[in-house]
């Protein structure tokens, strides 16, 4: 197995109701906006990048402000207001030619790189197929990326089983919420299966920020 292929950071992530691939695309994700924010908004180069992007998309700029980075978002958006309006007042279009959102971008890269690694990693550790058949899930569109990267047909049947398999219990606890929606049932308590919907969208669009 190529040294760089590691198992066992997936081992280390793996939960029933988690995808390790959501999961570390939002970890990296929040920590290059951080970093980006602590360090990047002094650089020139960087700071010229993230004004052509006239800083981040609406999702990544929100996370910013979670993180309380006040002085980065301060510095970047203090020169990206004055911008603005300096463009809109003489009618030059602010919004024309935008760059992608830089931390969309590295999160994308990262992305394919970890799909790559967990594909490789399935193909050649059977601790990881075995830990993952107990615990593992993956929502579908980390599960189509994954499934690009391995090429034995059986090893993809494989990993397509182990998660159709993962995913008896949300489409049991599916069922049992809507036929709790009938009138002959409406009364009866909810169990677990209370949020399964929530859990299906999980499953289907992936983890939310």
């Amino acid at each position: 197995m190529p040294p760089f292929f590691d198992p066992d950071r997936f081992l280390e992530i793996l939960q029933p109701d988690r995808c390790p691939l959501c999961f570390l695309v939002h970890d990296y994700g929040q920590s290059y906006l951080r970093n980006l924010l602590e360090e990047g908004v002094t650089d020139p180069k960087t700071r010229d990048r993230l004004l052509k992007s006239r800083g981040f998309c609406r999702r990544h700029a929100w996370r910013a402000v979670a993180q309380a980075q006040s002085l980065g978002m301060s510095i970047l958006y203090s020169h990206l207001l004055s911008d603005g309006l300096s463009k809109l007042k003489s009618l030059g279009g602010w919004f024309k030619k935008k760059s992608p959102c830089e931390v969309c971008g590295a999160e994308e890269a990262f992305e394919k790189i970890e799909a790559k690694q967990f594909a490789a990693a399935w193909t050649h550790s059977p601790q990881l197929r075995s830990a993952f058949a107990e615990r593992g899930l993956f929502c579908l569109p980390h599960l189509e990326k994954t499934l690009g990267g391995i090429k034995k047909p059986g090893d993809r049947s494989l990993l397509l089983k182990t998660v159709e398999k993962a995913l008896e219990p949300l489409f049991k606890d599916l069922n049992e919420f809507l036929e709790k929606q009938d009138y002959h049932r409406s009364k009866e308590a909810m169990g677990p299966e209370w949020d399964a919907w929530i859990r299906a969208v999980r499953v289907v669009a992936g983890e939310r920020d």
